[in-house]
């Protein structure tokens, strides 16, 4: 419970003046390691129930910005609310309703599974009945029923982290921050472990922050996405909005002709203004790379019916979140 210094009076400011503030706030960020700049001016503001992926190359910046969250680190500047709460003038409040699962989380090796959630459980306050009930809750949540009596030395590496979300759900959190919670899991239990969060946020309208390097179920996963660089984050919003963005300067359109084009095809194509790169699949299906507006592409497609080349699908090929992280890394920025 937040001690008396930790109550609010009504003239405290606790962060943006909103009617729901966001679930996190992050406002113009700095993390400094002595002369390593971890995180650059980063702001960015994450809604109640929203599931937000924070994706990047090592060394990005992505723990450093878990454990400011998690006030187990104090940022060089800038400011974060939780739920409303300034991080650091009013750490309890703000820390009332986290529940952080570190990644490589230890777990204690002298204890039985049953004993190490009975350890947190009571440190959450919870006792009796009430205790018991919730770590029953738990261990069903994340399907360890089998391993209730089992020694957490004898837990397999994604047992171990189904062990660790289930001890961060016992105080049912409305703000999960979950640092590479599927590291080590299996598929089941990383599909389960989505089903998981998802319906946390459904019931119970938590709001999970989360990074993983499994990027496809990410992507499944999240409402939105963040990428960060270098300390930067590059861009933020919802998942399909984001990797539009990120596409590039040559997105990739894939094309169908309801028949085979004449001989003259490739090079009536390929003098079209923004055109490059014609790639042909079969008869009926190509490719080519498209440096134009979304109005010149209608154009394109206009005077392609117009020259007798009947076009039945037109689709653009997003690149997927590795491609995205490639070249971020390999770029050389």
């Amino acid at each position: 419970m937040p001690s008396p210094a930790d109550t609010l009076t009504s003239d405290e400011p606790v962060g943006p003046q909103l009617a729901t503030p966001p679930a996190i706030s992050i406002q113009d960020l700095r993390i400094d390691y002595g002369s390593h700049l971890a995180v650059d001016n980063m702001s960015v503001d994450i809604e109640r129930g929203v599931i937000y992926g924070l994706v990047g190359p090592n060394g990005a910046g992505k723990t450093s910005t878990f454990k400011a969250l998690a006030s187990l680190l104090k940022p060089t500047l800038g400011k974060i609310y939780l739920n409303g709460h300034d991080i650091v003038t009013h750490q309890r409040l703000a820390q009332a309703n986290i529940g952080y699962m570190p990644d490589m989380a230890p777990v204690a090796s002298d204890l039985k599974v049953w004993e190490f959630l009975d350890m947190f459980a009571g440190a959450h306050g919870l006792s009796g009945k009430e205790k018991s009930t919730r770590i029953d809750e738990c261990i069903a949540l994340v399907d360890l029923h089998s391993e209730y009596h089992a020694m957490c030395t004898s837990l397999s590496r994604g047992m171990m982290q189904r062990l660790v979300l289930a001890k961060t759900l016992l105080h049912r959190p409305s703000l999960l921050i979950l640092d590479e919670p599927a590291s080590g899991m299996d598929i089941k239990s990383r599909v389960g472990l989505r089903n998981i969060l998802r319906n946390i946020c459904k019931s119970h309208g938590a709001t999970v922050l989360i990074s993983s390097h499994i990027l496809p179920e990410l992507t499944e996963m999240c409402d939105e996405i963040g990428i960060l660089h270098k300390g930067h984050l590059l861009d933020s919003g919802p998942v399909h909005d984001v990797l539009h963005r990120m596409t590039g300067l040559l997105p990739e359109i894939k094309i169908r002709l309801a028949e085979p084009p004449d001989m003259h095809w490739k090079e009536w194509l390929l003098a079209q203004e923004y055109v490059s790169n014609i790639l042909g699949e079969d008869a009926t299906h190509f490719s080519f790379h498209f440096e134009g507006e979304e109005s010149d592409l209608a154009e394109l497609l206009r005077r392609m019916i117009t020259q007798g080349y009947l076009a039945c699908r037109v689709s653009e090929r997003q690149r997927s979140l590795e491609e995205i992280l490639l070249d971020l890394e390999y770029d050389g920025h």
